[in-house]
């Protein structure tokens, strides 16, 4: 069985803070202490994960009493609790710490994603400011396309005759291209919206949906992951065509890693307050994957070498942590990287 994360709460009391820490589906073990100076000892004896530090006016001494906290566990993640009145004057902290800033808002699955970040050291953007990107490019790339769209159906109209079968069939071929460029840009809209959480939220059975995304891959890849799904239902609540096209984006990037060489094994079960869906993946060429970047935009293409979607791992760790789940990677001693997909059940 998985240890839970250890996550201390250092600092004057946040209880929304611990209570949504204790409300995320994995179910992280949360202590809180009221400083670091006056608790070192008692903080040394938990050994936590992660440490979730919110700093008093003058900060000064609690800087240097986590520096040196740093010193003695290089490994602990460092999270620095602020609200948006203080995020100004905590980010150059947050800089000199090599620690990810928490500005406690209601977004959703901000806090899941910066425990990631922060136990992984990622100094990698924020998810919301590639989703900002995402929603950009799509607004950016829609109007003009609509446009050349137009033109090559008119274009395309006004070649009747059999004589000029050929320009029309030449048309014809880029009016296809323009469709690919829209469902690549209907999947950034997906995204975006994502981020916002389900737009309306009914009964789905996640087993169902997981099975529906394995019975819709290519036939040369039906036999390339294994899938363990068992017989009863996983129900959770949600969006279903947010979800459906999380898992597919989840079955697809395990096709992909199959396809690279990896072993694969894709598992939904159940856990104390959670549906979880974990795949593992063992080759030996993934020992060079970045945890921290997994689940950037184009970083799979990229380790993969141009072998993935691109989108889809972000794709799905934006679904999830919308619907207020938790999204998380893992190397486990043997190599094997381990990614677990994990809603509220």
């Amino acid at each position: 069985m998985d240890r839970p994360v250890r996550i201390a709460v250092v600092g004057p009391a946040h209880d929304r803070l611990q209570a949504d820490l204790r409300q995320l589906p994995l179910r992280p073990e949360v202590r809180s202490w009221v400083t670091l100076l006056a608790d070192a000892e008692g903080l040394s004896r938990y050994q936590p994960d992660l440490l979730a530090v919110t700093f008093s006016a003058s900060a000064e001494q609690e800087v240097g009493a986590l520096r040196l906290l740093q010193q003695w566990w290089p490994s602990i993640g460092l999270l620095l609790v602020t609200t948006a009145e203080r995020e100004l004057v905590d980010a150059p902290l947050a800089a000199r710490l090599q620690a990810r800033l928490l500005v406690l808002t209601d977004a959703p699955g901000q806090l899941a994603a910066a425990i990631e970040q922060a136990l992984h050291g990622s100094d990698r953007p924020r998810p919301d400011a590639f989703v900002d990107l995402a929603r950009g490019l799509a607004d950016e790339i829609n109007n003009p396309l609509q446009y050349v769209a137009g033109h090559l159906q008119l274009l395309r109209a006004s070649f009747a005759t059999a004589q000029e079968r050929d320009r029309r069939d030449q048309i014809g071929a880029a009016l296809q291209g323009i469709d690919r460029i829209r469902s690549a840009l209907d999947r950034l809209r997906l995204l975006a919206q994502a981020a916002n959480g389900p737009r309306r939220s009914e009964r789905v059975d996640l087993a169902a949906v997981v099975r529906q995304a394995g019975l819709s891959r290519p036939e040369s890849a039906a036999d390339s992951v294994v899938l363990e799904l068992g017989t009863t239902e996983q129900p959770v609540s949600g969006d279903q065509e947010q979800l459906t096209a999380a898992v597919a984006a989840i079955v697809w990037f395990a096709d992909e890693l199959a396809a690279a060489g990896a072993g694969c094994h894709l598992q939904l079960d159940t856990l104390a307050a959670a549906r979880r869906l974990r795949l593992t993946a063992r080759i030996p060429s993934l020992g060079d994957w970045k945890l921290p970047q997994t689940f950037e935009p184009f970083y799979p293409s990229r380790a993969l070498r141009g072998r993935s979607q691109g989108l889809g791992v972000f794709l799905a760790q934006t679904v999830i942590l919308g619907h207020g789940g938790q999204a998380t990677v893992r190397r486990l001693g043997d190599g094997t990287l381990q990614f677990d997909f994990v809603l509220p059940a």
